[in-house]
């Protein structure tokens, strides 16, 4: 391991972006003879004539934008070079669209859920039901628990022989230690 440390390593690693150990030298390679050039290929037509007509085109203009369709070719508005107002004049024109408005169903949080929905007559006729089935269910165990009680109070109390008391322990002193004496330092 180097004396840098390793802190000082990565640092200067990290930097230089090089590897932890230098590449091992490539081996030297036998002379071999120069290959011919290869033949330049020329661009075809085509690539060519789509080359030139880039640069003859003019850039799209706020009056291009307002031509559009939704059926247009939008590709020369998103091209490198376009004003950055009216690429987005022509993309909000693109997304104008009802085609790119519909729901499509994944979209379960967009809804807001802090408004409730409104509740059918049915529906509130179940829950006032509801409450009074709770009510009744309540006070029928309330009148249960009372008469459990009233049960209990009225039943005869059964003799109950005396508990032993319990016998008083006697005191016991409390343990001493035992007197010292002083001894010296000898």
């Amino acid at each position: 391991m180097s004396e840098e440390g390793f802190f000082r390593r990565w640092a200067r690693l990290k930097s230089t972006g090089g590897d932890a150990a230098p590449p091992p030298a490539p081996l030297p390679e036998p002379a071999r003879a120069p290959a011919p050039p290869a033949p330049a290929k020329p661009p075809s037509a085509a690539a060519e004539a789509e080359a030139r007509a880039a640069l003859r085109a003019p850039l799209p203009t706020l009056e291009d934008v307002a031509r559009l369709t939704p059926d247009a070719d939008f590709s020369a508005f998103v091209a490198r070079d376009v004003d950055q107002s009216v690429r987005r004049l022509a993309l909000k024109k693109l997304f104008a669209d009802p085609h790119f408005n519909t729901i499509d169903g994944l979209d379960i949080y967009m809804n807001d859920y802090n408004k409730a929905a409104p509740l059918t007559p049915a529906m509130l006729a179940s829950l006032k039901h509801a409450q009074g089935l709770v009510t009744r269910l309540l006070d029928d165990r309330q009148k249960e628990a009372e008469a459990r009680a009233q049960a209990q109070e009225q039943l005869p109390m059964p003799e109950q022989e005396p508990r032993p008391q319990p016998q008083p322990q006697p005191q016991q002193e409390p343990l001493q230690a035992p007197p010292s004496t002083r001894q010296g330092n000898a």
